[in-house]
């Protein structure tokens, strides 16, 4: 059985932390400018596309918009993996236009990595991409 195939259309260090959530168990084709990732598009198939909130200068919903035109049978996974804290305000606001774009699996690494550690959030980001059992970390008092 061959290893699903993952998109990953980001920053470095996106691209670095999404193959460190993985870790072997897909193949992961990385793109860090939305040419190159509307190329592997077309090269494709993939199992999946992960996209970074900071994918090429911030133009990820450009990218997904794109993505969405050409009716892929893909799953789509949106991520943040930089350390900036960002408010539950803007965290939101990003969740509500992937949801209007039909996206709905959306991953804060530095949220999560803040509650629960850099192996939870790493573990979180791997069980989306590769679309096992997933049921988000429980709440911390």
């Amino acid at each position: 059985m061959s290893r699903p195939r993952v998109l990953a259309a980001g920053t470095d260090d996106a691209i670095d932390a999404l193959t460190r959530a993985l870790a072997g168990a897909a193949e992961v084709v990385a793109a860090r400018s939305l040419k190159e990732a509307l190329a592997e598009l077309e090269r494709g198939p993939f199992d999946t596309i992960a996209c970074n909130v900071r994918f090429d200068e911030s133009r990820m919903f450009e990218f997904l918009q794109a993505v969405m035109d050409r009716n892929l049978d893909v799953r789509i996974v949106a991520f943040r993996a930089n350390d900036t804290a960002i408010t539950d305000a803007i965290r939101t606001a990003i969740r509500n236009a992937l949801e209007a774009l039909g996206v709905e699996r959306f991953a804060d690494l530095e949220l999560l990595r803040t509650e629960y550690g850099e192996d939870v959030a790493l573990e979180t980001l791997r069980k989306m991409v590769l679309d096992e059992t997933f049921s988000p970390p429980a709440p911390t008092s």
